[in-house]
């Protein structure tokens, strides 16, 4: 009996991996569009020259078959996504029409009463920013659905903002207090600037053929400087630029703020770490 139905089921996903998603919908999303929903899930409808009636007889475009498995996984991938978007009482329900060898899939969504942020407060900036001003330019709003993407969206925003101010070590807590009985949210972002800090040492690795000179000449990062996050990006991008190196990494040396005493605690040393091309490739050239 065990092995007559181990070996249906066998069958049975067999022949479930032979049909093709012919169509794949959803139906009741007003909140989320239906891009963003085919990016969650793992269920993929094939593409329009294989999907298309009229055009399917080319034998052209890519096929997807359909797992069972993995679609009632995504009907749980779905309800997660729209709770971490705010919806805590969405409720997705799936309609599936088969034919011997095709799947036409809808996922029916009901998304409910969002969850709504009431209070957002943004603490720890005194002095740094002007924090009303800030705050207006966050993802996530007073009024916003409470949308966990967008919070952290904004606790990044405001971090980006201390490291290009001479923040290098800024953090942001995140704290909330959701009550999905009344839809409401209150939402704490409390900035951790730590020490503002210049540039000290640029210690630069992976040289062979290029001259260390020319590479500190076209750095954006420099000693004495304050410290800005996207002068390490810009350095990263101009090395490459160069055309003369395979790989290049711009990044702290330090993974905490120095500890000690005297000027040189303000100082944060960076690491550029680069490979060089095939000799081929590099190309020196004089001023």
């Amino acid at each position: 009996m065990l092995l007559a139905a181990l070996a249906a089921s066998t069958v049975l996903s067999a022949q479930d991996q032979e049909r093709v998603v012919r169509g794949l919908s959803f139906d009741g999303n007003r909140a989320i569009d239906g891009l963003t929903l085919e990016s969650v899930i793992a269920t993929t409808k094939s593409s329009a020259w294989a999907s298309r009636w009229y055009l399917r007889w080319l034998g052209l475009g890519e096929k997807r078959y359909f797992n069972e498995v993995e679609f009632r996984r995504d009907v749980v991938r779905l309800i997660l996504f729209y709770r971490q978007s705010g919806y805590m009482n969405a409720v997705v329900d799936t309609s599936v029409r088969r034919t011997s060898r095709d799947v036409y899939a809808t996922f029916r969504i009901h998304e409910g009463e969002p969850v709504r942020v009431t209070r957002l407060d943004v603490t720890g900036l005194d002095g740094i920013f002007d924090v009303a001003k800030l705050k207006r330019d966050l993802p996530l709003q007073v009024g916003d659905p409470f949308n966990r993407f967008l919070m952290q969206a904004s606790a990044d925003t405001i971090v980006s903002r201390l490291r290009n101010h001479g923040y290098p070590y800024a953090e942001v807590l995140r704290n909330f207090d959701s009550e999905a009985g009344i839809l409401r949210a209150e939402v704490e972002l409390d900035a951790q600037p730590g020490p503002r800090m210049r540039i000290g040492e640029v210690v630069i690795r992976g040289l062979r053929d290029v001259d260390t000179g020319t590479v500190r000449r076209v750095m954006s990062v420099r000693s004495g400087h304050g410290f800005r996050q996207d002068a390490l990006y810009q350095t990263q991008r101009d090395l490459y630029g160069m055309g003369v190196f395979s790989s290049v990494n711009v990044a702290l040396i330090d993974s905490v703020p120095p500890q000690g005493s005297g000027p040189s605690d303000s100082a944060v040393r960076v690491l550029v770490q680069v490979l060089e091309g095939p000799r081929h490739q590099v190309r020196l050239g004089g001023g």
